[in-house]
C-alpha cells in the first residue's frame, strides 16, 4: 500500500510540470482599433492562436487590451508610465520619446534571422529600420492621394485636374454648384484633420516642397518649412480657405469627421491613404448616397515639381515589442507569423462566413469585406486567392508608387533636442493656421522663420549641416 501511495505522489510531481508547461504563454497587444469588445476582433485572436499553434506547435494566449480612439496615444503614455507595458504596441507618433527612454526591443536582429519579414519588406521599411530599429509596419508607402467624386467631377464637365490651377478649378467649380442637390450652395473642396499633412501630400512638390531639409544658395541645408517655397504654398491655402474651397473647421475636424464630409457630399474630394483606405471610403460613400457614387483616383499637383516624397527617417507609425516583455522572442515570432500566408489569409480576409465565403475550394468577398482591415499587416505584393482591391484602391496604389520618386532628405531627431523640435513644430502649427485663416497676414511669415530660429531652430540646422550629407 506504501509503495501505491508513493508511486501515486511520484506521479503527480512529475506531472505537475507538464501541466504547467501546456498552459497557453500570454501575449499582450494593444492597438488603436484592435480592442477586445468587438466579437470579429476576437473571433480573429482566436484563429490566430489556433492557426499559430498549427504552424510552429506552440499554444498563446492573445490578450487585446481594451483603448478607446478618441484618447489612445493618452491612454497609450499611461501605460508606458505605469510600467504596465504590453508586449506588442501599436504606436501612430510618441514612440520616440518610449525609445529614448530604453523601453522599446531593437528589432533589427530579429529581422537579420526573419526571411519571412525580409521578403516582406519594401527598400524604404528596410532604410526606415536601419535609421530607427524600432518599429515595424509592413504596408503600402504611407502616402496620401486625391480622390474626387466622379459624379460631381461628371457634372463639372471639367477633365481630370493635373495641375495646381487645375485643381483650383475643379474645387472652386464644386463650391458654388449646388452638386449635392440639397438646395443650397454649401459644398467644400476638401478637408484635413487638424493640420494640413494630407493635402500637403498633393501640393508639396508643385511648390518646390520635395524634401525637409533643402540646401540654399550657399549650399547649406535649410528646414524646408521656412523658406519661401513654403511661404507660396501657405499663401495658396489661404486662398482655398477664403474662397470657401479648404474646410474652414479642418483644423478642429478629426479623421472620422473627415470621412463623415464625405459620406454626406459635403467635400468633393478626399486626400486618401491608397489601397484598403480608399476603398472603404468609396463603399462607404456609395451606401450612404444612391450607391453609384464612386471616386476616381487623381495624381499629385504638377507645378515646380510633381510627386510624392517617402521619408525613409522612420516609420511613422507601426509595432514595437517591449523591451521588459518576458515574452519578446514569442512576440517577434507572432509578428512573423502574421506577414506568412497562413497569417496574411487570416489578418487580410476577415472572418469566413462574415467577410468571406469558400465554396467548392473557390473564395468570394461578402459585402461585408468593405468594412474590413488588416489588423496586422497588409504585405505588398501578397497573392491571395481572391482579388482584394476594388478599382479605387488599385488605382490609388498605382498613383502612389509611381509618384513616389524622391527619398526624402531627413534625420530623426536626437533626444536631445527633442524638446526644441516640439516647440520649433508648434510654432510652425501656430503661425501655419493663423496665416491660412487670415488672421495674420502672409507678411507674418517672415516673423516666423525669425521666431522658429529663436526658438531653437538655429540648433536643429546646426545639427542638420553635421549630419546630412
Amino acid at each position: 500500500m506504501k509503495r501505491l501511495l508513493l508511486a501515486v505522489i511520484a506521479f503527480l510531481a512529475l506531472s505537475i510540470p507538464v501541466f504547467a508547461q501546456a498552459q497557453p504563454t500570454e501575449i499582450r497587444i494593444i492597438e488603436k482599433d484592435f480592442y477586445p469588445t468587438d466579437k470579429d476582433n476576437l473571433t480573429l485572436v482566436a484563429n490566430i492562436e489556433k492557426a499559430f499553434k498549427a504552424k510552429t506547435g506552440i499554444d498563446i494566449k492573445i490578450t487585446l487590451i481594451n483603448a478607446s480612439e478618441d484618447s489612445y496615444a493618452d491612454q497609450l503614455n499611461l501605460m508606458l508610465l505605469s510600467g504596465d507595458i504590453p508586449d506588442l504596441i501599436y504606436f501612430q507618433g510618441g514612440d520616440e520619446v518610449a525609445a529614448n527612454q530604453g523601453m522599446l526591443t531593437d528589432l533589427r536582429p530579429y529581422v537579420a534571422k526573419s526571411e519571412t519579414i525580409q521578403k516582406a519588406m519594401l527598400p524604404f521599411n528596410k532604410k526606415r529600420l536601419q535609421n530607427y530599429p524600432y518599429l515595424l509596419w509592413l504596408a503600402p508607402p504611407r502616402l496620401n492621394v486625391p480622390a474626387i467624386r466622379s459624379d460631381w467631377l461628371q457634372k463639372s464637365g471639367l477633365k481630370m485636374p493635373v495641375t495646381t490651377d487645375d485643381y483650383y478649378n475643379m474645387l472652386k467649380n464644386f463650391v458654388t454648384h449646388d452638386y449635392d442637390g440639397n438646395g443650397k450652395i454649401d459644398s467644400m473642396g476638401f478637408t484635413d484633420t487638424g493640420n494640413t499633412d494630407r493635402i500637403d501630400f498633393l501640393f508639396n512638390h508643385a511648390f518646390g516642397l520635395t524634401t525637409t531639409w533643402t540646401k540654399d544658395a550657399s549650399g547649406k541645408f535649410v528646414y524646408s518649412k521656412v523658406t519661401d517655397n513654403e511661404k507660396n504654398k501657405l499663401a495658396f491655402y489661404q486662398k482655398l480657405y477664403k474662397e470657401g474651397i479648404l474646410d474652414k473647421d479642418y483644423i478642429t475636424t478629426k479623421w472620422d469627421g473627415m470621412e463623415d464630409k464625405l459620406y454626406t457630399a459635403k467635400i468633393g474630394m478626399v486626400v486618401a491613404t491608397p489601397g484598403l483606405v480608399t476603398d472603404i471610403y468609396e463603399n462607404k460613400m456609395a451606401k450612404a448616397g444612391k450607391g453609384d457614387e464612386r471616386l476616381i483616383i487623381g495624381v499629385p499637383a504638377k507645378g515646380i515639381a510633381q510627386g510624392f516624397t517617402v521619408d525613409v527617417s522612420k516609420e511613422s507609425r507601426g509595432w514595437a515589442i517591449s523591451a521588459s516583455s518576458k515574452h519578446k522572442d514569442l512576440t517577434w515570432k507572432l509578428l512573423e507569423f502574421m506577414a506568412t500566408d497562413e497569417g496574411q489569409m487570416l489578418d487580410r480576409l476577415g472572418i469566413e462566413g462574415i467577410h468571406h465565403v469558400t465554396k467548392n475550394g473557390k473564395v468570394t468577398l461578402t459585402d461585408k469585406f468593405a468594412s474590413w482591415y488588416p489588423r496586422f499587416h497588409e504585405v505588398v505584393g501578397w497573392k491571395g486567392p481572391v482579388d482584394l482591391y476594388g478599382k479605387a484602391g488599385r488605382d490609388s496604389l498605382a498613383v502612389a508608387v509611381k509618384y513616389a520618386n524622391v527619398e526624402d532628405i531627413n534625420f530623426v531627431m536626437p533626444k536631445d533636442l527633442a524638446p526644441v523640435w516640439d516647440a520649433c513644430n508648434n510654432l510652425f502649427k501656430e503661425y501655419s493656421f493663423k496665416i491660412i485663416s487670415g488672421e495674420y497676414p502672409l507678411s507674418k511669415f517672415d516673423d516666423f522663420v525669425k521666431a522658429w530660429y529663436a526658438a531653437g531652430g538655429d540648433k536643429v540646422t546646426e545639427y542638420a549641416n553635421k549630419t546630412l550629407k
